[in-house]
């Protein structure tokens, strides 16, 4: 099957998510038989049709509870009988109920950055299943808490056990701030440090940020790792704030940059 025969699925279902369709009407309009419409679609997308439909109404859905509408209002508009319905569908895509993810917007709006105080106490320890939580409300909020229990949390504690990597989080206080996760490629002794975002504040955060790279280097020794390795975009602030840490610039390419760090 022709993958844009899928693309156009795609965009029929992405034009039609406040209303009902049934899979001989897409097939009729794809120009495909629904059976193997069906067949090819889940093969390249991993999802039924029905699947992916729901999804893409749920992130649809969530867009309208971000303006603080009424959670019944926008299950009704997007083809949910009921409310249970609903949330059961939302916490299925998203790790989270309507009403937790707008209390949890309405939060972000009122966020103020990270303080420590003269008698906080910091912790940097490797990620675990209970930060979930921490992770959305501070690190990953572009992120669903499914996405984070599945794409950070899982994936990174199934590397430390393989020895492939590992992912570790700052705690001010009993709450989880900030991460700094690492992945090392098969034998070579170099482990790739990934956080394209740390920028220097003067602040809190490159306190924090330091003490997070302190423990990694000697987590990243017992993964028998001998060099860090930064990938950063050139001449970025994150790059600038990744060698006021200690990285030096050791190549360049493609408007990127690599800073390494021996260990």
């Amino acid at each position: 099957m022709d993958v844009s025969y899928v693309e156009k699925a795609k965009a029929f279902i992405d034009s039609h998510l406040k209303t009902e369709f049934s899979l001989n009407e897409l097939a009729e309009y794809i120009g495909y038989s629904a059976f193997h419409l069906a067949r090819e679609f889940k093969s390249l997308e991993g999802l039924s049709i029905m699947e992916y439909a729901r999804n893409q109404r749920i992130l649809a859905a969530a867009e309208e509870l971000k303006n603080g509408r009424i959670i019944s209002e926008v299950a009704a508009e997007y083809g949910f009988e009921t409310h249970a319905g609903f949330t059961k569908a939302f916490a299925a895509v998203m790790g989270c109920t309507p009403s937790e993810y707008q209390a949890y917007v309405k939060k972000m709006g009122n966020k103020k950055g990270v303080s420590i105080m003269e008698d906080s106490k910091i912790v940097v320890r490797h990620i675990c299943k209970d930060d979930v939580q921490d992770l959305w409300e501070n690190v990953y909020s572009a992120m669903t808490p499914r996405q984070i229990a599945e794409d950070k949390i899982q994936k990174h504690t199934e590397a430390y056990q393989k020895r492939e990597g590992l992912e570790l989080v700052a705690e001010v206080d009993g709450t989880v701030v900030m991460s700094l996760p690492l992945t090392k490629p098969m034998w070579i002794p170099l482990g790739f440090v990934w956080d394209n975002n740390f920028t220097l504040t003067g602040g809190d955060n490159d306190v924090i940020m330091a003490k997070l790279l302190d423990e990694m280097k000697r987590q990243a020794r017992m993964l028998d790792i001998t060099t860090l390795v930064s990938p950063q975009g050139k001449d970025s602030p994150s790059s600038k704030a990744m060698q006021s840490l200690g990285f030096v610039k050791a190549y360049e390419s493609g408007g990127w940059e690599y800073l390494m760090m021996a260990i």
